[in-house]
């Protein structure tokens, strides 16, 4: 949004307006290469002395899905919008169909193939969602991998973003997203990220009563 209005990122881009799928997808298709980026990035840190894993501050975040409460969904009335997404993708391929302008005609089938992948991966997470409730099951169909979470705003679906950061230079260290609407069980894998992108576990982890119970404090 700054990139349409900001003189800073208007200079930046170019006065090229950037698209939001543009950059979802490109952290797609390279989330590997990004990532062995960001450990490249903390050796170096670490090398010059500005990470030191002495002291390592952790917390969770509860971020916003892209979705709203009533996107959730039983089984039955997700498999009917399925096939009305496929019977749509269909009729957009047909050569007899209305014609549409080249790009206006890629833009809605990009959106209905979107939604059909979507409503997919609803319809399987059903069984998750249902081994963690008594009740019925239900999946967004807008954010299938989506979570009913307390937030500041109240319950509302959410991820839990995980952060680890560095005291010493105040460097995120570790960064992991979690559909556990508490933290009780993310200290443990937040170590294991250290772990895995600076070669050694912090000496001292600093985190809120959420993450302390017995199994917790028993595996540090």
């Amino acid at each position: 949004r700054l990139c349409e209005y900001h003189p800073a990122y208007q200079w930046l881009t170019g006065l090229e307006k950037v698209n939001y799928h543009t950059l979802s997808d490109f952290r797609i298709r390279h989330q590997e290469a990004l990532n062995q980026l960001f450990t490249q990035v903390l050796g170096l840190l670490s090398q010059a002395g500005l990470i030191t894993l002495e002291r390592v501050m952790h917390d969770g975040t509860k971020i916003k899905a892209f979705a709203a409460d009533n996107s959730f969904r039983r089984e039955a009335p997700l498999r009917e919008h399925l096939a009305k997404a496929r019977e749509q993708v269909e009729q957009m391929s047909d050569p007899e169909s209305e014609e549409l302008t080249q790009r206006v005609a890629k833009a809605r089938q990009r959106a209905l193939r979107e939604k059909q992948q979507r409503l997919d991966s609803a319809l399987k997470q059903l069984p998750q969602i249902q081994a963690t409730t008594a009740s019925e099951a239900r999946a967004s169909a807008s954010d299938p991998e989506a979570r009913i979470m307390q937030s500041k705003g109240g319950f509302a679906p959410a991820y839990n973003v995980q952060i680890s950061t560095d005291a010493t230079a105040k460097i995120i260290v570790g960064v992991g997203v979690s559909q556990a609407a508490a933290d009780a069980a993310e200290l443990v894998p937040a170590i294991e990220r250290i772990e895995a992108n600076l070669g050694q576990a912090p000496q001292q982890m600093v985190v809120d009563n959420g993450f302390t119970n017995q199994t917790t404090i028993e595996a540090m």
